[in-house]
């Protein structure tokens, strides 16, 4: 079936659009993600405990407190919308509980202790320009993988002090981290879209933040890949929480290719619509003559 009588059906017209409300999510520009309400938070925490030091992550939704680093995802979704007394009021009340619960973060300076919560991630160039301390190494011409300490509701970026203080050769911290995702990899899920009852495409977004990340984890790629029944697939990440995947020569490709940019502009935490092919054997860019297949 071609992508014109698919289109002419609607059914290819009705999965994108199924697929939109998991793209864009939040737009690009609102308080979380430009780092407004973060700010508003700030403010809140100086004036409820005034001299306290607050530093704000490379994430635009987490900001340390002393030792503890509080995620804002969720907040910023329960006082949306709400009235500035309501908001100022659940914002107070959830700082309260955050400051009071929130475990210290451990000891980085030991590598053993830490070795089990490491994991991978995928960040673009404006992130490493801003935050020039992170460790990390170059995963292709828009990507470089860093690497962080997976905590419940949060974690740590790895900088390049941690990383000399831990004296390990930086591949052993990347075998590390990727093992680990790769163990939490097992369970996480991704959704199957069909057109004309064939494998028309997947999109990955099992909440846990590392969705992109998963292009360094080549067992989930190839359970992706047999569920698209093809030998080769072509992967993107436009966001942080979406890993798109199709089979290389699928009609729907240039839509698809298309669909993640337009993903990368509007969704929160945007990656790259770089494209990527998997063949079982490795993770590569697109070379020319494959983008412009794509429309590219």
């Amino acid at each position: 079936m071609s992508v014109g009588s698919i289109l002419r059906a609607g059914y290819f017209l009705v999965l994108i659009c199924v697929g939109a409300a998991v793209l864009t999510g939040a737009a690009r520009g609102d308080a979380l993600t430009d780092g407004r309400f973060r700010a508003e938070v700030a403010a809140l925490i100086q004036g409820i405990r005034p001299g306290v030091e607050v530093r704000l992550e490379a994430d635009p939704a987490q900001l340390s407190v002393g030792t503890k680093t509080i995620d804002l995802t969720n907040l910023y979704q329960g006082v949306h919308g709400l009235s500035e007394t309501e908001r100022r009021r659940e914002v107070e009340e959830f700082l309260a509980v955050a400051l009071a619960r929130a475990a210290p973060a451990p000891d980085t300076g030991n590598f053993a202790a830490v070795r089990s919560r490491l994991r991978p991630q995928l960040v673009p160039d404006e992130i490493l320009q801003q935050y020039t301390m992170l460790a990390h190494r170059r995963f292709s011409e828009t990507l470089h993988v860093v690497y962080v300490l997976d905590e419940p509701n949060r974690y740590q970026y790895v900088t390049r002090e941690m990383l000399a203080g831990w004296r390990v050769d930086p591949a052993e911290v990347e075998t590390a981290a990727v093992a680990n995702l790769a163990a939490t990899s097992r369970d996480a899920p991704f959704q199957l879209m069909l057109g004309d009852g064939a494998p028309l495409f997947t999109m990955a977004d099992p909440g846990d933040d590392f969705a992109i990340a998963r292009l360094l984890v080549p067992s989930y790629l190839d359970e992706i890949r047999h569920a698209l029944k093809s030998d080769s697939i072509t992967l993107v990440g436009p966001t942080r929480n979406l890993l798109l995947a199709w089979p290389s020569d699928s009609p729907a490709r240039r839509d698809l290719a298309a669909e993640a940019t337009r993903s990368l502009r509007e969704g929160p935490y945007g990656r790259s619509d770089e494209l990527f092919r998997y063949d079982g054997h490795q993770v590569r860019p697109l070379n020319r003559m494959e983008r412009a297949d794509h429309g590219r």
